[in-house]
């Protein structure tokens, strides 16, 4: 299943990719990345509360360690020297209403964080600022554990037995929270 969902989102995530990197080179200042990660937030916080409503009670270890909105919210106010403020939030989220479109939009947001360390190298290369080793727990994932627990989540997507309807659905849901992952970068990049 891990094989197909990368097949099925390859489009996908290239064209998110093609939003997103040229916005992380273009972070050389702290306000700018304290824009990225308020943007970054702004998608993944209302996702994320999706997402928890629908996961399966069978998943190892609860979706809640999983959470990464909390870690932009730290960086936020690490680079900035102050609590976060409030952000808009992105409306125009991926259906969810079943575990399987959990695991698909799951599926993004793991496979993102195993990018944390090449955008980590990218923030550190244009953005030199004391703080910013204490402002980047976000695209550190799990720290030391990020490959187990994508590990872990490999596991649980291959051992999913769902109907040949509810797998079309995984995969559906991925390639839709990629596209509004997309589109809601892109909102932000006309509104600059």
């Amino acid at each position: 299943m891990i094989e197909l969902l990368k097949e099925r989102t390859a489009t996908q995530q290239q064209e998110l990719e093609g939003v997103l990197i040229p916005m992380i080179k273009e972070v050389n200042t702290p306000e700018k990345y304290v824009s990225l990660l308020a943007l970054l937030y702004g998608y993944y916080y209302p996702l994320e509360q999706h997402i928890a409503g629908h996961t399966d009670i069978s998943f190892p270890g609860r979706f809640e360690r999983r959470r990464k909105a909390p870690l932009l919210l730290d960086d936020i106010a690490a680079i900035s020297g102050e609590p976060a403020a409030e952000f808009p939030l992105c409306t125009d989220l991926p259906e969810i209403v079943d575990n399987a479109q959990a695991m698909g939009a799951m599926y993004v947001l793991e496979n993102f964080t195993m990018s944390g360390p090449l955008i980590s190298q990218m923030l550190l290369h244009n953005l030199h600022t004391p703080e910013l080793p204490k402002a980047m727990t976000f695209f550190q994932g799990y720290g030391s554990d990020t490959v187990s627990y994508w590990d872990t989540f490999v596991h649980y997507v291959q051992g999913y037995h769902g109907t040949e309807e509810q797998q079309e659905r995984v995969l559906g849901a991925a390639a839709a929270t990629l596209l509004k992952f997309k589109a809601w970068l892109s909102g932000a990049q006309e509104l600059q």
